[in-house]
């Protein structure tokens, strides 16, 4: 398989305008977030503590997310929309490399569509408004694809520089950065002998461990906490033959892609026409095989939807590549703007807070998972501050990452008390936050139950009967919480 001769340069207008909209976008994004002032989610507060305590690796993930938190917030606060930042400007900057890939491997007029194409993604779209790991490693990945295409058309080290930068950084936001080394080794051994960039590959391998080399001895140095959690999320063989998870994994696709899904079938039951160009095959390289892991990995255990996230920039190509020489600008132009439809109609929602016109129950509520933990933070405190000294203990990491996040200015010290059955640590909170510091002291028990563990309740010499926290507008079971006033922590053994 040989590479695409390199084209020539494209039209500055048609780059200044990826550029316009993809800034438009990302403008959009942050009026919305400012404007809707969302709340952060468990996991997002969680990376935000993250980010007070600069570190190479963390508990569960990577380092460069709460490295970006920290970057944002440093600049405009720990406001929820600059929290959240990192996401529209990860976005604000792919697209213009979903451009050049597409007018390398293709033309002018692919690029243009495919930079639109990925910027108005359904999946692109609501995680644009969040603050994850995928944005910043989607980023590096489509950077990464154009770096790799450009080494192969061209020689050029600089390129092979490029992917080795951008294999390093996405490693460094999300372990699924390494999904780029299988298509990558395939499409080089399916070059011509006197084709192959063996050379530049690995100089782009050596570059890209470098860049990863912190994190490689942060989880050394720790037990290799993080691959050890990874692995564990994993759990390959747990459930094998879950075809249910398979079901749901494509509905999740279809979903993420929107009306490609669609196309992508019509791509894939005509193989040999969809496939039958140079550019087309690289794409189908960098997408389809990622799919089909995950395919299994979903039969044999579980995979969520944004584990798939790697492939979708070159399927976003790959299908626009596929339209334009069929010749079928209606439907390409009909999917873009349904896309547009749809990332416009969630951004007004983001600014309005919710549906309009709808009453908010548990079912029509899209913002129900981040409605209401200022108000159990706030009853939280008040119980807090009515005895002396009293210390916070949560018995579930959703709460603890809420309640760290919202409390931060109040002085209250917050503990995790850990409930695996030894008493080790079973998330970062658990990890870092030392239970025994609230040795000697009476404590705000956060819990979801009405009746605390045994082994909880034995390590107060008295607790008290609970207070009913109602946190939403509306009956919710999983928004209901029960707060206990424990009386002198007796600590806990150190597994």
């Amino acid at each position: 398989m040989s590479a695409p001769a390199p084209a020539p340069p494209a039209p500055s207008g048609h780059l200044a305008l990826v550029v316009a909209i993809a800034a438009g976008i990302a403008a959009l994004r942050v009026a919305a977030l400012a404007i809707g002032d969302l709340p952060l989610y468990l996991d997002e507060a969680q990376y935000w503590f993250w980010a007070q305590d600069l570190a190479f690796g963390y508990f569960s993930k990577p380092p460069l997310i709460a490295w970006a938190i920290a970057g944002t917030t440093a600049i405009c606060g720990d406001g929820a929309a600059c929290v959240k930042l990192a996401s529209p400007l990860a976005y604000a900057l792919a697209p213009i490399f979903a451009y050049l890939l597409g007018r390398n491997l293709f033309s002018d007029r692919v690029g243009l569509l495919s930079a639109i194409g990925f910027a108005t993604l359904p999946g692109v779209a609501f995680s644009g408004f969040i603050i994850s790991t995928d944005p910043l490693l989607l980023l590096f990945w489509v950077m990464g694809l154009w770096a790799y295409e450009r080494g192969l058309a061209t020689g050029s080290r600089p390129y092979w520089l490029a992917l080795g930068v951008a294999l390093g950084l996405g490693l460094l936001a999300k372990y699924a950065m390494a999904y780029f080394a299988l298509p990558a080794l395939i499409v080089m051994a399916l070059r011509p002998k006197g084709l192959r960039s063996w050379g530049g590959l690995a100089l782009a391998g050596l570059v890209g461990l470098a860049i990863l080399s912190p994190n490689l001895i942060w989880n050394a140095q720790s037990g290799f906490e993080t691959f050890r959690h990874t692995a564990a999320n994993a759990s390959v063989g747990a459930r094998i033959g879950n075809v249910a998870g398979v079901v749901d994994f494509l509905a999740d696709q279809a979903a993420i892609l929107g009306g490609f899904s669609l196309i992508l079938i019509a791509v894939l039951i005509r193989p040999r026409a969809s496939f039958a160009g140079r550019g087309e095959r690289f794409l189908g390289w960098f997408s389809l095989p990622i799919l089909a892991l995950l395919i299994v990995q979903a039969f044999l255990s579980r995979a969520h939807g944004n584990w798939a996230a790697v492939a979708f920039p070159a399927l976003v190509v790959l299908i626009v590549a596929v339209l334009d020489r069929l010749d079928w600008p209606r439907l390409l132009k009909a999917t873009l703007a349904f896309h547009a439809v749809i990332l416009l109609v969630l951004t007004a929602g983001i600014a309005i807070g919710q549906v309009p016109f709808v009453e908010l129950t548990t079912k029509t509520d899209p913002f129900r998972w981040v409605r209401g933990w200022d108000r159990l933070a706030g009853a939280v405190d008040g119980l807090r501050r009515q005895g002396a000294d009293r210390v916070v203990i949560t018995t579930e990491r959703g709460a603890t990452a809420e309640l760290v996040y919202w409390l931060r200015d109040s002085g209250a010290v917050i503990r995790r008390w850990s409930n695996a059955a030894d008493g080790a640590p079973d998330d970062s909170f658990a990890l870092v936050l030392d239970i025994n510091d609230a040795r000697g002291r009476d404590a705000v028990i956060v819990s979801r139950s009405d009746n605390l563990s045994a082994e909880l309740i034995a390590a107060f010499a008295a607790v008290e009967a609970p207070v009913k926290v109602e946190m939403r507008p509306y009956p919710d079971p999983k928004g209901t919480y029960y707060l206990f006033v424990g009386h002198q922590f007796r600590g806990r053994e150190t597994p």
